[in-house]
């Protein structure tokens, strides 16, 4: 929000920021309601995963309603005063229907592996906190056989897909596909997963920042062009700028966790007044 005031950009220009915001709030909305399922109450009665599968149920529901009716979608998501949220510049809701819509179950895949994965763990069928494989040998070939697979269709159906309209149809059927290929091939050999990249991790921590800065540094008039430095040079200039676009991310991502403590506390009454402050100034903002 910072970023868009200072570079007078609206909320949907990085529209990143705002499609994992919006899913957090989902997975968590899902979760908080009724019944709510905790480890002790399902330890206590089995039954109670049955409540949380017919949760995930209803959600895929409710967002493939969302997806078929674009009238609905649109009544909601143009509703005061969370209007200026979604929209461009223009008052279009184009952007972020098509973001929203192209990866609409990744919130669903990630509860139903991470209640997969739970399951699991309590049943005893895989113990990650030891170096060696999840699994039995041949259920480890297995599992890596089918990764490799899953990651070789994938890229098949990436390269053979001509037609961009059908490609963002079939995506998020198959988007976990990868996700779940890499997971196993990274995760089942004890070997593997006791072992990371520190480079890869430290660029992890400013993913976020990665991800919103290159629309000002990287790219240029609106991410249609490209930041020039070093006329004549384009190496040298990809080296300036790139050394200038991970320096900025940084310290960018050092104020954002300095910012996060006072945007959102720890005491439930100070998160409150914040949510106040913030829908008075996003009223006038829809007024205007």
């Amino acid at each position: 929000m910072m970023l868009c005031l200072v570079m007078n950009r609206p909320y949907q220009f990085y529209y990143f920021v705002p499609l994992v915001s919006f899913w957090f709030l989902v997975a968590y909305v899902t979760l908080a309601a009724w019944p709510q399922i905790t480890e002790e109450s399902t330890d206590a009665n089995k039954l109670r995963y049955l409540y949380l599968i017919l949760k995930i149920a209803v959600l895929v529901a409710v967002i493939t309603l969302f997806y078929l009716s674009e009238v609905f979608f649109e009544k909601i998501f143009l509703m005061r005063p969370f209007k200026p949220l979604f929209v461009l510049r223009d008052g279009s809701l184009h952007e972020w229907r098509f973001r929203w819509s192209l990866d609409r179950y990744s919130i669903v895949y990630g509860m139903v592996f991470a209640l997969g994965y739970l399951i699991l763990k309590k049943l005893e069928v895989i113990d990650d906190t030891r170096q060696d494989t999840l699994f039995s040998r041949g259920i480890t070939w297995m599992a890596m056989l089918l990764s490799l697979g899953g990651l070789a269709g994938y890229a098949a159906f990436s390269f053979l897909c001509r037609n961009k309209k059908e490609c963002n149809e079939i995506h998020p059927y198959i988007s976990c596909v990868p996700i779940i290929s890499y997971i196993g091939l990274r995760n089942i050999p004890g070997w593997l997963r006791s072992r990371y990249s520190s480079f890869f991790a430290w660029f992890g921590k400013i993913s976020l920042e990665l991800f919103i800065i290159q629309y000002h540094i990287w790219l240029a008039a609106d991410t249609h062009g490209i930041l020039v430095l070093v006329p004549n040079y384009p190496v040298m200039n990809v080296m300036v700028t790139s050394f200038i676009f991970v320096c900025a991310s940084h310290e960018i991502s050092k104020i954002t966790s300095t910012l996060v403590k006072y945007a959102v506390p720890k005491d439930w009454k100070r998160i409150l007044r914040n949510l106040v402050c913030f829908l008075a100034v996003l009223i006038p903002v829809y007024l205007m």
